[in-house]
């Protein structure tokens, strides 16, 4: 089993980077992969969203991959 812990501010800085390339992408005429990292990112904008609910000292995304 392999966890990967995000804060909220990391989560943030990965949906922007996410955005950016997804509007280079738009603007370079690539649409198909522009709508790949816009996905990306509403995936991880709804793991900062749960995040909110939780109080501030244990707001930290911990990402499980476990392998059967």
């Amino acid at each position: 089993m392999t966890s990967i812990s995000f804060t909220s501010g990391e989560l943030l800085d990965i949906i922007s980077a996410l955005e950016e390339k997804e509007d280079a992408l738009y603007l370079g005429e690539d649409k198909h992969l522009a709508a790949y990292y816009m996905h990306l990112a509403q995936q991880f904008q709804t793991i900062h969203d749960k995040l909110q609910e939780f109080v501030p000292e244990n707001r930290v995304a911990n990402l499980v991959l476990a392998v059967n």
